[in-house]
């Protein structure tokens, strides 16, 4: 890919995302198009900033609804992260903090990267000559091996991050300060990929700023379970695989059902509810299998029939179809490369010289094409994943959507950026690969600086074009306007509700993180692409939260340790390539000297999973039996236990003859009482 296939898909996908942008803004403006712009405003009953007929300045204000405008990215921009939490709750805002990690840390990589590392990269008088990748010459290929520029003091590179932990700062400018002068101090590369590193651990392994950032969501996952109280989920336990007792066997009306060994057990008190789910009931550890019940809208009825003795089978079931998803995708991925390679695409099919007899036709086949197509390919693999965490045997949303995160995010991992990398350098060279592992680290680094261009298309069409598609809605679009033409013509229009599709936007962004952490030190030019990939994700799902989904379910934060797991898989990745990349450059103590950098990423990840991550998945008893002293206090203790009681009680799997029954019936009276 030369420069002008870069600037064609740079161009092309700008000019799409405006008209999208403006278009996406006058259509929002529209009174008929409510139901798709403002469903969760109409759903809530909240008023719309859409003017109505009878206002006194309507007819200026028609005129005005058929102009383009941006003030809902201002607008987004103005919301608080405590009205996020308040209106759609901790999960949502994670989506949020994720978007805005983006921003804090390659805004601040940019300083770096732009201003001392790409300057470095371009002026080198020994790099080598020049090839057909068009970012070489802005990368670390163009350093040669041995290069003076290649020396430097290690002691000293990390001496900012010694200094910061001595020091702690929680601002990323005031570290970015230091290490501008660190960097620029010592004028050598790889004093420069050590500061990288340095910040990528400082950012997310500094002990005090990424203590006190996992306590703010702890805090925050506390208020919240305090705000949500009432909710019948902190009073209920799920039971599974309870022994099917044969007194029961003896009520007729039972004899017409069948009898699942899984039970709602309602309990007075939190605190109670919070110790039985955190029990071993009895000596044999499949039976009496508890746990803390979901919401009652977060609840998968089907698939409570799913016996818990057969879930290691269904899951390893998943496994295996999620793993034959993964090898057949890599057909198109490798098809994807052979376009973004022209010069290999003439040689393996000539008829593909045609295209030169185009003026500038190459240049969009070869720019703007390949990622528009993986992109395709990609938008379905999320509902294909989603369907296969379905047959895992979830039982609820919230459980089959975080399974789903992390199938999407791998499969990402392997697929779009790893198989790319293999199928778009290493094509050739892929049975050498294999046969001599040990040089893995060295071949993947040559690979990850030659796919700087590819990378650099792929981030702009997913978050100009990807995050334009999202705010515009176009398939809702057409199929409300088949319906208002079809079917349903006078019929008035149900507001098109949907819950926030995170096993679809954490695992995308958090691809772009990988991408961004692996590339600040290899191609800073890259930096600028991601830091308004972020910006724009950010405006676009504030207005998506705050007006298009609705909160189905709410995990209180559940997410966030799985959005930690991957960014530490993303350091991993750093790590590893930038070992390849020294021992590339002739520089094995710099290699070695990475390694435990490698060594202390893995020691803080187990560091936080003892230390937060119970917390996430585990109810204090303390808070719990602060929660009920204070429903005492207010006197709502009672009413909130009927409403937990009630809340499991599904009306249509009852018989008509329950219904009916007295109610001294034993039939209906349940099977644990509290006490």
């Amino acid at each position: 890919m030369n420069a002008q296939s870069l600037f064609a898909s740079a161009a092309i996908n700008i000019g799409l995302a405006l008209i999208t942008i403006f278009l996406f803004s006058i259509l929002k403006k529209q009174p008929s198009n409510a139901p798709i712009y403002y469903p969760r405003r109409l759903s809530d009953r909240h008023p719309i900033p859409i003017p109505h007929p009878r206002h006194q300045n309507w007819c200026c204000s028609a005129l005005l609804r058929f102009l383009p405008s941006v003030s809902w990215i201002p607008q987004a921009f103005r919301v608080s992260e405590d009205e996020i939490l308040q209106t759609s709750g901790l999960d949502a805002l994670v989506v949020i903090r994720l978007f805005k990690f983006g921003i804090n840390f390659f805004v601040a990589c940019s300083l770096v990267g732009l201003l001392v590392l790409l300057p470095v990269n371009y002026s080198s008088p020994c790099g080598p000559s020049k090839s057909s990748h068009s970012m070489d010459s802005f990368t670390i290929s163009n350093i040669s091996r041995g290069s003076n520029r290649l020396r430097g003091s290690i002691a000293m590179a990390l001496l900012p991050p010694i200094y910061s932990g001595l020091k702690p700062c929680s601002e990323e400018w005031t570290l970015c300060s230091h290490l501008m002068v660190a960097g620029c101090a010592l004028g050598s590369y790889v004093g420069f990929g050590f500061i990288f590193h340095a910040y990528a651990l400082y950012h997310f392994m500094d002990c005090t700023y990424y203590i006190s950032e996992y306590n703010e969501i702890l805090m925050r996952r506390t208020q919240q379970l305090r705000n949500i109280r009432h909710q019948p989920a902190l009073f209920t336990v799920l039971a599974r695989e309870i022994p099917l007792c044969s007194e029961h066997k003896t009520h007729g009306y039972l004899e017409k059902l069948v009898e699942l060994p899984v039970a709602f057990v309602t309990f007075k008190y939190r605190w109670g509810a919070a110790l039985a789910a955190q029990s071993q009931q009895h000596p044999d550890p499949l039976l009496w299998i508890t746990e803390m019940a979901p919401e009652p809208r977060d609840v998968l009825w089907k698939n409570l029939a799913t016996s818990y003795r057969y879930l290691p089978l269904q899951n390893l079931v998943v496994f295996i179809a999620a793993s034959l998803l993964t090898v057949f995708f890599a057909i198109p991925v490798t098809a994807v490369q052979g376009i973004a390679k022209f010069e290999k695409l003439k040689k393996w099919f000539p008829p593909a010289m045609a295209i030169q007899l185009i003026p500038r036709l190459r240049s969009v086949v070869t720019g703007y094409l390949p990622s528009v197509v993986l992109k395709g390919f990609i938008y379905v693999v999320p509902f294909a994943m989603l369907g296969m965490a379905n047959l895992a045997g979830c039982v609820s949303r919230s459980k089959r959507e975080i399974k789903c995160c992390s199938m999407v995010f791998y499969f990402l991992m392997g697929n779009v950026f790893f198989l790319s990398l293999l199928s778009g350098s290493l094509l050739d060279e892929i049975g050498e690969s294999f046969s001599n592992p040990k040089n893995f680290p060295s071949r993947l680094a040559g690979a990850v600086s030659a796919q700087a261009d590819f990378f650099m298309t792929y981030i702009l069409t997913d978050g100009l074009s990807g995050f334009s598609l999202e705010i515009l809605q176009p398939g809702l679009l057409i199929w409300d306007f088949i319906k208002s033409h079809t079917y349903s013509r006078g019929k008035e229009k149900v507001p098109y509700l949907y819950s926030v599709p995170y096993f679809r936007v954490i695992p995308f962004v958090c691809l772009s993180i990988l991408i961004g952490m692996v590339y600040a030190v290899v191609a800073p030019l890259l930096l600028p692409f991601l830091i308004g990939y972020f910006f724009f994700g950010y405006a676009v799902y504030i207005n998506q939260i705050q007006d298009v989904y609705e909160t189905v379910y709410e995990t209180c934060g559940q997410y966030w340790p799985y959005i930690h797991q991957y960014i530490i898989v993303a350091i991993i990745f750093m790590q590893i390539t930038m070992i390849g990349l020294f021992g590339l450059k002739s520089k094995p103590a710099a290699a070695i000297s990475t390694i435990p950098l490698l060594l202390f990423t893995i020691l803080f990840n187990e560091y936080c999973k003892i230390r937060f991550l119970p917390t996430f998945y585990r109810c204090s008893i303390q808070n719990a039996m602060e929660n009920d002293e204070l429903d005492e206090k207010n006197g709502l203790l009672e009413v909130n236990y009927e409403n937990a009681h009630n809340a499991y009680c599904r009306s249509f799997l009852r018989p008509q003859e329950e219904k009916n029954s007295p109610p001294e019936s034993s039939s209906t009276q349940p099977l644990v009482t509290s006490t």
